[in-house]
């Protein structure tokens, strides 16, 4: 006890001396910081580089040296160099290439510190200038033009061009580097050499000449284009927007588009037949769609908040290829791109109208109301005072409208929703109705001599049994050969999986060619059958842009069938908006799984081992999603397998693990 007693009084004496030393230390601040001897570029270019050397000196260690480019007091780039010793740094600063700003006079800041944080300021002075290109290039449509200089910072090409030219400029090499600036497009930047899209150049008239500023970035000519007297933006090659105050029942006017008033497809919830304007008054975003002469209407707040249930808007937002306007919406449940403005025709009454076929799917419909254009505010299951339909209904858990089982709807036919919330956003009533009926037009096409039948507007299918090895072939189509052919289906036309009873699918839109297995009774096929699916984010059946298959239960994507028990998917790497047919895998983002049937019950297994010259690319997750632990190349061609051949399976379910593969091919 008393040797504890001991150690105690010790332990207590040791942090009291301990504590005594630490307040004896003092934070000491060097009356100086170190001697800085400069050296730098006397004159830079913009968007080139300002050198810089600088020899510093002290008696104590040094630890950084800060160095700033400032347009006016601003900083516009800078660095820290870590600095132990004394001696010489050296480094370089990119000068910003950015529009209308004029030759003058930069600075450069040196800011020098050692360890007890004496500084050391000094400033120089750079002259900037904007580089005086001797030539721009333009390129379009795999061919280059040379843009001359035809005054200061003015470029432009000979009358070569007609109609519209989607291009990108670059300049020509400025420096000793050799250098050169990009220019590109975007909808919110405009001409940009931080956009990546084509510049979208056109005129109504032939034979016109392409101008281009290096110091404003504008570039001409451009259509320009009237709604109501308002002048509209180009958004994109073919689509141009304007923000304007519309009024119940103003006569509609359309001038400087490429065709009249009289050639657009009027939307019909917001337009009557003869161009009047049917919905409430208010502020609308009114998309011009030139190459499918269309108005995309939309309820607004400001210039850019879109409008929600507060202030005269409803938006429905659902599967991709359920519903759409004026086609079917491609970005499944994605709101900023797939959600559409319901017209209030009347103080809390909202309709939309869709044609089936060409808008909405015949046999599948899975889409929901919401409060806004975003995720937020939504009419639930219990939102509805009343469904009045025959043909749909409302789920009592989650609001998702559906068709009753066992209903379609009629190829050409015009169906209307109509919402009622005048009695509350709670006890909304929801009406469904066929409304008209258009003359459809269905043209003579077979596969393998079977007569296909009409799945949507220029989508046509047949179910046919084909066999490995043989050619397929398609009659009624012009140029069928230069679809897109699924290439784990078909192998330059001729069946490329297992023996078996296939829909074949031909979508003349998108000039494409797919097929999916099904079972004597047309039900999907389970894992023992020959159906295996893919569902998840980074996939996608023929294109990326706004095709990703996503997670919709039933509906997922089928792999095809190359041998017994082994499947495959081939198809490029691109980004998230790429919309090259053929691109279906995402480079930055995978999560997905596949299924033993189509829907959910059966999936692959866990812990996976990932084989094939790709392998590194993939990596499983403890739910068993599989995802990407490194990017893919883009443009590259990559193949996933999945192979049972050591697995024992029984209907959806297996004893064993399949093997997976990814090869760059």
């Amino acid at each position: 006890m008393i040797k504890d007693m001991k150690r105690i009084v010790y332990s207590i004496a040791l942090i009291l001396i301990l504590a005594a030393c630490q307040k004896e230390k003092e934070l000491v601040i060097a009356d100086h910081g170190p001697s800085q001897t400069i050296t730098c570029d006397q004159s830079a270019l913009m968007g080139s580089m300002v050198r810089f050397s600088v020899d510093l000196q002290d008696n104590i260690d040094l630890s950084t040296l800060k160095v700033s480019l400032l347009f006016d007091e601003t900083v516009v780039a800078d660095t820290t160099i870590r600095t132990k010793t004394v001696g010489t740094y050296e480094g370089m600063l990119k000068v910003p290439f950015e529009k209308n700003i004029p030759d003058g006079e930069a600075t450069l800041r040196f800011v020098s510190q050692n360890i007890q944080f004496g500084t050391t300021t000094d400033e120089k002075t750079v002259a900037v200038s904007r580089p005086d290109f001797e030539y721009l290039t333009l390129y379009s449509g795999g061919n280059e033009y040379r843009m001359s200089r035809t005054g200061r910072n003015e470029y432009a090409t000979e009358g070569m061009f007609s109609g519209s030219t989607d291009a990108t400029i670059v300049t020509a090499p400025f420096d000793a580097d050799g250098r050169k600036i990009h220019f590109g497009f975007s909808s919110n930047t405009g001409i940009s050499p931080l956009a990546n899209g084509l510049i979208p150049f056109s005129d109504t008239t032939p034979n016109y000449s392409i101008t281009f500023n290096t110091l404003s970035w504008k570039g001409a000519p451009f259509v320009t284009i009237e709604f109501n007297g308002v002048s509209a933006n180009m958004a994109d090659a073919t689509s141009y927007v304007a923000v304007l105050n519309i009024t119940k029942g103003q006569e509609t006017t359309l001038t400087g588009a490429p065709f009249s008033l009289e050639d657009v497809m009027l939307d019909p919830d917001f337009f009557t037949d003869d161009g009047k304007f049917a919905a409430m008054d208010g502020l609308y975003k009114v998309t011009i769609l030139l190459d499918q002469k269309y108005f995309l209407v939309e309820r607004m707040v400001s210039a850019t908040e879109y409008a929600g249930i507060n202030s005269g808007a409803v938006w429905m937002i659902g599967e991709a290829g359920h519903y759409g306007k004026p086609g079917p919406v491609s970005a499944g449940w994605n709101p900023e791109k797939g959600g559409i403005c319901m017209a209030e025709v009347e103080p809390g009454i909202f309709q939309l109208t869709q044609e089936a076929g060409s808008q909405m799917a015949l046999n599948a419909l899975n889409v929901k109301l919401f409060h806004q254009k975003s995720w937020g505010g939504e009419f639930g299951g219990d939102s509805y005072a009343a469904v009045n339909s025959d043909l749909i209904y409302a789920g009592e858990s989650d609001g998702n409208i559906h068709l009753i089982e066992g209903k379609s709807l009629e190829m050409g036919g015009i169906y209307r929703f109509t919402l009622d919330i005048t009695g509350g956003v709670s006890a909304a009533i929801l009406s469904f109705e066929k409304v008209g009926q258009k003359e459809i037009e269905v043209e003579a096409i077979s596969i393998n001599g079977v007569e296909a039948s009409m799945a949507g507007v220029n989508v046509y299918t047949a179910t046919v049994f084909l066999t490995k090895g043989t050619d397929v072939t398609i009659t009624g189509v012009d140029n069928v050969n230069a679809y897109w052919w699924d290439p784990d289906f078909f192998d330059e036309g001729r069946l490329n999986v297992v023996d078996g009873r296939y829909t074949v699918t031909i979508d003349q839109a998108h000039q494409v060619i797919l097929a999916r297995r099904v079972n004597d009774d047309d039900t999907a096929p389970n894992l023992e059958q020959g159906g295996l699916y893919v569902q998840g984010w980074g996939i996608a059946a023929y294109m990326m842009d706004g095709g990703q298959v996503g997670w919709p239960g039933t509906g997922g994507f089928q792999l095809a069938q190359v041998a017994d028990k082994v499947y495959q998917m081939t198809g490029k790497a691109v980004n998230e908006n790429d919309p090259q047919i053929g691109g279906r895998f995402r480079t930055d983002y995978w999560n997905v799984k596949f299924f033993f049937q189509d829907g959910w019950g059966g999936e692959s297994s866990k812990e996976l081992t990932i084989l094939g010259n790709a392998a590194g690319n993939l990596s499983q997750g403890g739910d068993g999603n599989i995802g990407l632990s490194s990017n893919l190349e883009e443009g590259a061609t990559y193949r996933i397998t999945v192979d049972f051949s050591g697995v024992t399976i029984s209907g959806n379910s297996i004893e064993g693990k399949e093997t997976v593969s990814f090869d760059k091919l």
